[in-house]
């Protein structure tokens, strides 16, 4: 393979060190649009926060599915030494509050008794 990252001597290890998150949840009909709006790209949100605690290349991906749900995907990589301390702490940021706030009222649960996203066992990846 020929990559700059080999090249230079970096550890052709490190996609092994890092933590990769799947996770699912519905989005309520209603306020899919506003849910839209809110992560649009355009609007910074609490992007800061994702990188100062670590989780990088976070995607979110929305589908409408044959039961006529809407269903989010969300995926990113932990690349830090301390997932559990790092969510904590993020949990813990005023301003993260104020956007779960905005954002957790427009989700449930795709299970019983689950609230929010429901984070998946990852069972393939090829680097």
């Amino acid at each position: 393979m020929n990559c700059s990252h080999y090249e230079k001597g970096i550890d052709q290890n490190w996609h092994k060190y890092i933590k990769r998150v799947g996770m699912v949840v519905k989005v309520k009909k209603e306020r899919i649009e506003e849910y839209k709006n809110l992560h649009a790209d355009s609007n910074s949100g609490v992007r800061h926060l994702l990188t100062k605690y670590n989780m990088r290349n976070f995607s979110i991906f929305m589908v409408q599915l044959a039961d006529g749900e809407w269903y989010e995907f969300g995926y990113y990589e932990y690349w830090g030494n301390d997932l559990d301390g790092d969510m904590a702490k993020l949990d813990a940021e005023p301003e993260n509050m104020k956007w779960l706030e905005l954002c957790n009222p427009m989700q449930e649960g795709i299970l019983p008794d689950q609230k929010g996203w429901k984070v998946m066992d990852r069972i393939y990846y090829n680097y």
